[in-house]
């Protein structure tokens, strides 16, 4: 009996160890209209956001960081140290309103060189700061317009957890393991598409467990032009503001564990 006694103990504290350092960044995936939803969560939190608006051949620009003192990111390609200033003075959806992004932009135009441990990775874009940042956010174009059946190699599908068929948005932070925030497996999979009927979105994260120096973005939509920049978005919140205490599922298995062992003593006396 102590032995299922302990088990139960075990496993109620190594779920509650499970949920607080499993915080992740939140990821947001959203419209150009909804970025005020953005915004909202880190001014909600008694912070302020910072942008910049993206221009043409520029490859480094100024924020605000978390002592309120100015800052640069600098944009490189992934595994290069050479900046990359935008390309493309800015993108226009070319279906339903022909909604644009609010600034010039980098072509992306998801493509696989050898080496990479996951297809698309060379083409993304690196941003890294001067000063760590733990929200960011930039608007992107030209995604999951096509090319969303291909399938991920068998190696990415298990190193990584995805799917095997989409047109993808991978984000990594610090250089750590890349994660797939978007899948499309139709135009529809778009919120911009599906809201307004334009090829147009907003990506942005927020870490309030912590801050990150780099965040690294690429797609895997092969066959898509897939650009990203407009107006940059920064803030630094408080910590543990934003999404990152316990889950409330985690929560829940908790607190089962715990009437288990509960009952379970009942039960021995």
């Amino acid at each position: 009996m102590k032995k299922t006694l302990l088990s139960i103990a075990l496993v109620a504290s190594s779920l509650f160890t499970a949920s607080v350092a499993t915080a992740a960044p939140v990821i947001y995936n959203l419209s150009l209209p909804n970025i005020s939803t953005f915004d909202n969560v880190i001014t909600g939190t008694g912070a302020t956001v910072s942008t910049t608006q993206v221009v043409t051949g520029q490859s480094i620009y100024n924020y605000i960081d978390k002592n309120g003192n100015p800052a640069t990111v600098t944009v490189t390609r992934p595994g290069s140290n050479t900046p990359t200033g935008a390309d493309q003075s800015g993108y226009t959806s070319w279906s339903g309103t022909g909604k644009s992004l609010s600034g010039a932009v980098w072509t992306i135009d998801p493509y696989s060189t050898s080496g990479e441990a996951i297809p698309g990775f060379n083409s993304g874009l690196t941003f890294t700061f001067s000063s760590p940042v733990n929200a960011f956010g930039f608007e992107i174009g030209d995604w999951a317009t096509c090319c969303t059946s291909g399938d991920r190699p068998a190696n990415v599908q298990a190193t990584y957890g995805v799917p095997a068929a989409g047109s993808g948005l991978w984000i990594a932070f610090d250089g750590g393991a890349a994660t797939l925030p978007a899948n499309a497996l139709s135009d529809t999979d778009n919120p911009g598409f599906a809201e307004t009927g334009d090829y147009t979105n907003f990506i942005g994260a927020i870490d309030s467990s912590g801050f990150f120096s780099s965040v690294t973005f690429f797609g895997d939509g092969f066959g898509e032009v897939l650009v990203a920049g407009g107006t940059l978005r920064f803030a630094s919140v408080p910590k543990d503001s934003v999404g990152t205490v316990s889950e409330p599922a985690t929560l829940a298995l908790i607190g089962l564990s715990l009437v288990g062992l509960a009952v379970t003593r009942r039960k021995a006396a």
